[in-house]
C-alpha cells in the first residue's frame, strides 16, 4: 500500500489589473493563507466562488478530463485535455486583458516551494519557480504531471481528480460517498500500491471498450439478421425464379420510394431557395430605406433652407407665428413676451434658438431644393416598405410550408433508406447462376457471431481479472481499515450530533460495464438515528438524509481520506460554507470541528480555506474561534487579522452598499467580531 503521499497547500495569492479584485488602493490584491482557518467574507455575487476557482485554476490550470462524468469512478479514459478556449476569469470583467492582467500562487508540496504564475484571461502558464529556480514546460499537462511526481500519486489525471473533488469542496463537488464506485475511485489513487492500480486501471478500460464494441456490433448484427427474408439459412431447394421475384418486388418498392423522395426533395429545396431570396431582397430594401432615409432628413433640411435662406427671414416667421395667435413654431408658447428679446440675439448676430454666433448669410449661399424631389424620395419609401411588407407575408407563408413538408421529407427519406437496405439484402442472396451462390450473407452472419462470441469471453476473463485484483487489493487494505471506520465514524458524529455507525464493506456491487458481471468493491456505508428512528438505520443514498446531513457526511468522508493520505501532517482543505441550511448550534459544531481540523498553532501546514456569506449568523465568529461556550462574541485581534479577508474592501462596492441601511447592516455585523472604525 501507499503511505508516501503529500498534497498542495495554498501560502499566499497575488492578483493584478484583474478589475473584479481591485484591492483597496487599486494595485490588486495579496493574500496570506496562515495555519488554521482563513475565512473570505463578502454578500452575494461580490466573487466568493470566483476567488475559490481562481485557487483551484491556478493550481491546475485550464485542464479537464477528457470525458467529463458526474460519476469518477466509471472513467475508462484517465487523460487531461487543454480547451481551445478558457475565459471563465475574462468573462467576468468588461476590458480585455493583457499580459499585465496575472495572478500569482504561492505553495508547497511537501517540503517544496512553487511560485506558478498564470494569465488571468486563459490561464496559461507565465512562469514556473520551483524551490527559487524558474522551470519551463513544454505543455500545462507537463506541469501537472510533475506537480503529480512530487505529490506521489501516479498521474496528472490523478492530481487533477485529487485536488479538484478531495481538497476542493466547492460548486461542483461530487457526493463522493454516496457512490461506492467514487470510494473505490478514490482508495485507489490514495492508497493502492502503482502496480495494483495500473492493473484495475488497464482492466477497466479494456472491458469498457470490449463491451461498447461488443454492444455496437450487436445491434449492428441484429438489424442485419432482421433484414433478411428468413432467420434460418435457407435449403438449397429454394428456386432461383423465387429469388429473383422476391428481387424484382424489392426493386420496384425501392424506386417508388425514389419517386416520391426526389418530389418532396424537389419541393422542400424550392422553398428554402425562395425564402433564402426573400431574405435577401428583405435585407437589401432595409438597407436601402436606411439610405433613403437619410437621404429624406438631408432633402427636408435644404428645403426649409430654401424657403427660409436668411436669419432674418426665420425671424419674420417666427414673429408672424407671433402675430397670427400660431405662438412659436419651435415650442408652441403663444406669449409675446420674447419677441423683444429674439429680435435683440438677431441684431448682435446671434441664433435666437441656441445663442450661438452666426456669421451673415443670404440666399445665394443656398442650394435649391423643390418639394417635388422630397415627394420623389417619399414615394420611394413608401415603396420600399410596401415590398418589405408583402416579403415578410411571403416568408410566412414559406415557414408554414416547411413546417408542413419537412415531417414529409424525414419519412420519404427513412423510406427510401430502407428499401434500398432490403434490395442490398435480396441481391446477396441471388445466386450467379443456375445451382450456385456468388455470396452467402449467411456464412457471413456465422463468422460475426463467432466474433462477438470471442469479444463475450474476453470480456469475461478481464472481468475475472478484475475482480481478482480487487480482492488482493482489498487484502492489503485491511491494515487501514480499522483507523478509516474510526476517522469517519468520529467526523460524522461530530458534525450531525446523532448515533452514527460506518461499516467498511467489502461486498458492494459494482457494475464495470452494461453486459459486464458484477464485482464485489470495498465501500462505506452509513447507519444513523434521527429524530423519528431512535435505532440505526442504514442510509445507502444521498435522498434518505436531509441537505445538509448529505453535505457533511460527504465533507467528513474527504476529512476522513485526507487525514489518512497525509504522512507528513501537511493537509489543506478548501470549503464553500454550506451555512445556509444550518441552525447555530449546528454552525458552532461544524466551526470547532474545521479548527480542530487545521489548528492555528500545527507545527506542519495545516489549513481550511472557506467561504462564508455576511448575512447575521455566528458562522464566520465560530470559524475564527470568536464564540466561546456560552455563546458570547469576541473581537478579531489584530494578531489574527489576516485569517478574515473581507472581499468588501478588495472588490468594486457593490449597489447593494449604496442602500444606507444595507451598509448599516453590513457594517453593524461586521462590529461584532472585527475593531472596525
Amino acid at each position: 500500500m501507499r503511505t508516501s503521499i503529500s498534497l498542495p497547500v495554498i501560502e499566499r495569492l497575488v492578483v493584478r489589473n484583474f478589475s473584479l479584485y481591485p484591492g483597496k488602493h487599486g494595485s490588486g490584491i495579496d493574500i496570506i493563507f496562515d495555519n488554521g482557518i482563513s475565512v473570505i467574507a463578502g454578500i452575494n455575487g461580490i466573487g466568493k466562488t470566483t476567488l475559490l476557482t481562481l485557487l483551484l485554476r491556478m493550481l491546475l490550470g485550464p485542464s479537464n478530463p477528457e470525458k467529463a462524468t458526474k460519476n469518477v469512478g466509471r472513467v475508462s479514459q484517465r487523460r487531461l485535455v487543454e480547451p481551445k478556449k478558457f475565459d471563465f476569469f475574462s468573462s467576468r470583467v468588461p476590458e480585455k486583458l493583457g499580459e499585465d492582467s496575472f495572478a500569482t500562487l504561492h505553495f508547497s508540496v511537501g517540503g517544496r516551494k512553487i511560485e506558478v504564475a498564470r494569465y488571468m484571461r486563459d490561464m496559461r502558464i507565465k512562469s514556473v519557480k520551483i524551490s527559487g529556480r524558474k522551470h519551463v514546460h513544454s505543455s500545462e499537462t507537463d506541469f501537472i504531471e510533475e506537480l503529480a511526481d512530487m505529490s506521489g500519486v501516479l498521474s496528472a489525471y490523478d492530481f487533477h481528480m485529487i485536488v479538484r473533488y478531495l481538497q476542493f469542496f466547492g460548486e461542483d463537488r461530487l457526493p463522493l460517498l454516496w457512490e461506492p464506485a467514487a470510494q473505490f475511485e478514490f482508495f485507489k489513487v490514495l492508497f493502492f500500491d502503482k502496480s495494483t492500480a495500473e492493473t484495475l486501471n488497464r482492466l477497466f478500460a479494456a472491458i469498457q471498450k470490449i463491451d461498447s464494441e461488443y454492444r455496437n456490433r450487436t445491434n449492428i448484427f441484429n438489424r442485419k439478421r432482421d433484414s433478411l427474408p428468413s432467420p434460418a439459412r435457407p435449403t438449397i431447394s429454394i428456386e432461383a425464379e423465387t429469388t429473383e421475384g422476391q428481387l424484382k418486388e424489392a426493386r420496384e418498392t425501392a424506386a417508388e420510394a425514389e419517386v416520391e423522395y426526389l418530389r418532396i426533395k424537389e419541393e422542400y429545396d424550392s422553398l428554402y431557395k425562395e425564402e433564402r431570396q426573400l431574405l435577401l431582397q428583405s435585407d437589401d430594401g432595409e438597407i436601402r430605406l436606411a439610405e433613403l432615409e437619410a437621404q429624406f432628413s438631408q432633402a427636408e433640411a435644404k428645403f426649409i433652407l430654401k424657403s427660409l435662406p436668411t436669419l432674418k427671414d426665420k425671424e419674420r416667421f417666427l414673429m408672424q407665428g407671433y402675430a397670427t395667435g400660431c405662438g412659436c413654431f419651435i415650442c408652441g408658447t403663444k406669449s409675446k413676451k420674447q419677441m423683444p428679446g429674439i429680435s435683440k440675439k438677431i441684431r448682435k448676430g446671434h441664433c435666437f434658438v441656441c445663442d450661438s454666433q452666426t456669421a451673415a448669410t443670404n440666399s445665394a449661399n443656398v442650394t435649391p431644393i423643390s418639394s417635388i424631389e422630397i415627394r420623389k424620395i417619399e414615394d420611394s419609401m413608401d415603396s420600399i416598405r410596401h415590398s418589405l411588407s408583402a416579403n415578410k407575408d411571403k416568408l410566412a407563408d414559406i415557414a408554414e410550408h416547411i413546417t408542413r413538408v419537412t415531417p414529409l421529407m424525414r419519412s420519404a427519406t427513412t423510406k427510401r433508406a430502407l428499401s434500398i437496405q432490403v434490395v442490398e439484402a435480396m441481391d446477396t442472396l441471388r445466386p450467379a447462376d443456375q445451382g450456385q451462390q456468388a455470396y452467402d450473407v449467411y456464412s457471413e452472419m456465422d463468422r460475426e457471431q463467432a466474433e462477438l462470441d470471442e469479444l463475450s469471453r474476453n470480456r469475461k476473463n478481464y472481468t475475472a481479472e478484475y475482480r481478482a485484483a480487487v480482492d488482493s487489493a482489498q487484502e492489503k487494505m485491511s491494515g487501514l481499515k480499522a483507523d478509516l471506520e474510526a476517522r469517519l465514524t468520529n467526523y460524522a458524529m461530530e458534525f450531525l450530533q446523532e448515533q452514527v455507525s460506518v461499516a467498511f464493506s467489502r461486498q458492494t456491487p459494482f457494475k464495470i460495464a452494461t453486459g459486464a458481471d458484477r464485482v464485489n468493491i470495498p465501500a462505506f456505508t452509513i447507519k444513523m438515528t434521527s429524530s423519528t428512528h431512535k435505532l440505526l438505520s442504514e442510509r445507502s443514498n444521498s435522498s434518505s438524509v436531509s441537505e445538509s446531513q448529505k453535505e457533511f457526511l460527504d465533507l467528513a468522508f474527504r476529512m476522513t481520506l485526507l487525514d489518512m493520505v497525509n504522512n507528513q501532517g501537511n493537509k489543506m482543505l478548501v470549503i464553500e460554507t454550506p451555512e445556509a441550511s444550518l441552525d447555530s448550534w449546528f454552525m458552532r459544531r461544524a466551526a470547532d470541528l474545521m479548527r480542530s481540523f487545521a489548528p492555528e498553532d500545527s507545527t506542519a501546514p495545516r489549513k481550511v480555506i472557506a467561504t462564508s456569506n455576511l448575512n447575521g449568523t455566528e458562522m464566520i465568529p465560530a470559524l475564527l474561534g470568536l464564540v466561546d461556550t456560552n455563546g458570547k462574541t469576541s473581537k478579531l485581534s489584530s494578531l489574527r487579522s489576516n485569517h478574515f479577508i473581507n472581499l468588501l474592501e478588495l472588490t468594486p462596492s457593490p449597489a447593494a452598499l449604496a442602500h444606507g441601511q444595507a451598509a448599516q447592516l453590513l457594517s453593524e455585523e461586521l462590529g461584532r467580531f472585527l475593531n472596525v472604525e
